[in-house]
């Protein structure tokens, strides 16, 4: 029985160790947001290594400063066909909107909504990068439902769209064609200059 509760104990201790030691190297994203659901958003990115659009969440953009990113009911912002948006704030820094309609979808498909968002710190207003902000998205897509395919089986309304667009980007042998031209076609994309 001595055997068996130190090989309990040992077995715990190396629990609490492994846990301990995991959540001390996570990233802290307090200064991009206090929302839990955006926090896991943000380390399923840390989880799949995508440090190219943590970088620019934590600072490394065009402001010098850590991205806040929040929900917000787009709709009453005159923004009712987005599903984020990326704005800047009355003192200079970057924000992130992601509709509030998505508060229950799947963090990995709300990571994909921030990745896409991250791009558009370049703020350059053109064809050119919404078609790389789609394009990281759907990246990020992809490398999240090859890690777990089940995550394609979510009824939310965001992993049909992400979905729709992966199998559009897999089809054209994972190049943006199609997609290039969904945006093209885009009403609200209509001004945006080209390059």
């Amino acid at each position: 029985m001595k055997i068996l509760s130190k090989i309990v104990v040992v077995l715990f201790s190396a629990f609490v160790l492994f846990n301990f030691s995991n959540a001390a190297l996570a990233a802290d994203y307090t200064a991009n947001t206090k929302q839990p659901v955006l926090t896991e958003a943000l380390n399923r990115l840390e989880a799949m290594n995508n440090r190219k659009v943590l970088n620019v969440i934590q600072g490394q953009n065009t402001t010098g400063q850590p991205i806040k990113i929040m929900f917000r009911d787009l709709a009453a912002l005159g923004y009712g066909t987005c599903e984020a948006v990326t704005a800047k704030s009355a003192d200079g820094r970057l924000v992130i909107l992601i509709s509030s309609n998505y508060k229950t979808a799947p963090v990995e498909a709300i990571a994909c909504l921030i990745a896409h968002e991250s791009v558009h710190h370049e703020n350059t207003k053109t064809y050119e990068e919404e078609v790389r902000a789609w394009t990281t998205e759907v990246q990020t897509w992809v490398a999240f439902t090859n890690a777990n395919p089940s995550l394609k089986s979510s009824d939310s309304k965001l992993v049909k769209r992400l979905n729709y667009l992966s199998k559009l980007y897999v089809k054209d042998g994972n190049q943006m064609t199609s997609i290039a031209s969904i945006i093209a076609n885009q009403p609200a994309y209509a001004s945006l200059k080209r390059s």
